[in-house]
């Protein structure tokens, strides 16, 4: 069966796809946050058998986990990082460390402005993506939103972040920055003569679609999608509520 302009709808079963491909995509980006963070409380957990506090230097070691995590072609992410929590370090009341690419595909430090003094001081304590985890101690999943935070940096982004507890406690968050265009390759696989299929996030916002008439950063109502067709996804990685929805209409 086919619309009036000659698309056949997106089925459930083509929806279901999708869904496993995209949960699967969170599920390996969430397994190398788990390494960088692995790699991070083992570096703090040697400055507190000294039985002191931790420095900026004691976190050297990070660099090359997120490098390496971002030459792991299993491991499909944009930037990669991790951000302390507030006056944990001795020296540095906030410290990120954030990995990316430039323009010529090679690594690059991703600059952050986080000297409170500075008027483009970028608080991360106050981001979704670091005090989900500081207050529930679970992952989140936060955008798509515009990444003003980074240097050069104004893209539609979703940023997957995870804990790092210590014995000491809450230390800090490793996140992963992924950019929404990236999910649209899920999406474009398959029958692209089928009805628009498009990713919101639990707000209903859309993160990535298969037509122009739903852009990233756009915001459906409740009522657009009543009658569509949905299939929840990563329900299980990323709890409070915050699981993303692919929506196709129905013929």
């Amino acid at each position: 069966m086919k619309n009036e302009d000659g698309r056949r709808p997106a089925q459930l079963p083509d929806l279901d796809r999708l869904t496993a491909e995209i949960t699967n995509y969170l599920r390996v980006t969430l397994d190398s946050l788990t390494r960088v963070r692995a790699d991070m409380r083992e570096l703090l957990d040697r400055v507190e058998r000294d039985g002191r506090r931790p420095a900026r230097s004691d976190l050297g070691g990070i660099r090359e986990s997120l490098q390496a995590c971002l030459r792991n072609p299993e491991y499909a992410v944009d930037r990669i990082g991790v951000a302390t929590a507030v006056d944990y370090l001795t020296d540095s009341p906030y410290w990120m460390e954030w990995w990316g690419y430039d323009d010529h595909g090679d690594l690059e430090f991703i600059g952050h402005s986080v000297n409170p003094g500075q008027v483009s001081f970028y608080d991360y304590s106050s981001r979704g993506w670091f005090s989900i985890p500081q207050t529930c101690g679970t992952p989140a999943i936060i955008g798509p939103y515009v990444d003003f935070g980074g240097i050069d940096s104004y893209s539609y982004t979703v940023t997957i972040s995870v804990p790092v507890i210590t014995a000491g406690g809450f230390a800090g968050v490793a996140g992963a920055d992924v950019l929404a265009h990236r999910f649209e390759r899920f999406l474009f696989t398959g029958d692209r003569g089928r009805s628009p299929v498009v990713l919101v996030n639990a707000d209903l916002r859309v993160i990535a679609s298969t037509t122009s008439g739903y852009l990233p950063g756009d915001l459906l109502q409740p009522d657009d999608v009543t009658s569509w067709s949905t299939s929840e996804l990563a329900a299980d990685l990323f709890p409070n509520g915050r699981s993303w929805q692919l929506v196709s209409p129905l013929p």
